[in-house]
């Protein structure tokens, strides 16, 4: 009897111990103690300065990801294109574009005109939604003769779908410090969750701008228009009229560029003439011999004469004289 009584005590015992060290592993796996809550505030301190652990994104709030379940991405495409077109009268045809781009819901990004109705130019761009772009292309390319053409399309469907994912995810992260500011207790956590509110708020509005250009982009093609008039009357270069205004604008031609010729050479020449004409007077004093020598040269035996101290007598005028008889 003794021996049973010490075997049920001891089973006791250990029974008793046994649930002791699952009260203690439970405790310590719920409430950790104090070097492990230490720990982790470090960790929390490396996330965000001042100890505010950071925000995890959610499920889809990974920026740069479409968020679960997005499926296809919608197409978006962004049309430009650029027409030049020769026209009689450069006020109506702009008139005529600009009702025809009120009319399909469009709008004018710029208009700029140059000279007049009929000898000048126009630029125009113009903003439509995609389904009226190929109309009002066929519409200006009729107004006069077409000089030039050029169309494009950019698939912007990844580019769009790669922002509204940030925005989304941003979104997200805002809310969640606006939440987490309304319930701080101290001030620095405060002033630290305001720090990265103010932060991720930025990063927000920048990819928001973006999303906005692109939506405009998309929703209105852009097409740049440049309308030119001359007065001048086209001719037939092959006829007599042809060849006539051909022959006459080489000679104008020719003539241009004899005077350009002789304008160039203008001051090549007075420099010419500032060098050579005193160097030719020079040359030119020193062979011309003084007056008197030139006189006494003409004589001859002048110069003996003179020497002598004789003078020189004509012989005395005769009559005429008779033959012998």
């Amino acid at each position: 009897m003794p021996v049973a009584l010490l075997a049920f005590s001891l089973g006791l015992v250990l029974l008793a111990g046994c649930a002791a060290d699952r009260v203690e592993g439970a405790s310590g796996g719920a409430f950790p103690d104090a070097g492990q809550q230490t720990d982790r505030d470090a960790a929390g301190d490396e996330s965000v300065p001042g100890g505010i652990p950071d925000i995890a994104p959610e499920d889809g709030d990974v920026p740069g990801t479409a968020p679960p379940g997005a499926g296809a991405l919608t197409e978006q495409i962004v049309r430009t294109g650029d027409v030049s077109v020769d026209v009689d009268d450069i006020t109506s045809a702009a008139n005529r574009i600009t009702a025809v781009v009120d009319a399909a819901g469009g709008e004018i990004g710029s208009d700029q005109r140059y000279g007049d109705a009929t000898d000048g130019s126009a630029d125009l761009v113009l903003r439509v939604p995609p389904d009226s772009f190929d109309e009002l292309l066929e519409t200006i390319s009729d107004l006069g003769k077409e000089l030039s053409r050029s169309v494009a399309a950019e698939d912007v469907s990844t580019v769009v779908a790669d922002v509204d994912a940030r925005v989304e995810s941003l979104q997200n992260s805002v809310d969640r410090l606006l939440a987490l500011a309304a319930q701080a207790v101290s001030v620095s956590d405060l002033i630290t969750i305001e720090s990265e509110l103010s932060a991720r708020q930025s990063e927000l509005e920048s990819l928001q701008a973006q999303q906005r250009a692109l939506a405009d982009r998309v929703s209105l093609a852009t097409l740049s228009v440049r309308l030119t008039a001359s007065s001048e009357p086209e001719t037939d270069e092959n006829g007599f009229i042809g060849s006539l205004g051909v022959g006459w604008n080489a000679l104008l031609d020719f003539g241009r560029g004899l005077i350009s010729g002789i304008g160039l050479l203008l001051p090549w020449l007075g420099l010419l003439a500032v060098i050579v004409v005193p160097l030719w007077l020079i040359v030119r004093r020193r062979r011309t011999p003084s007056g008197p020598a030139m006189a006494t040269a003409g004589i001859p035996g002048a110069n003996a004469s003179a020497s002598a101290g004789e003078t020189v007598k004509e012989p005395a005028a005769s009559g005429p004289t008779r033959p012998p008889e």
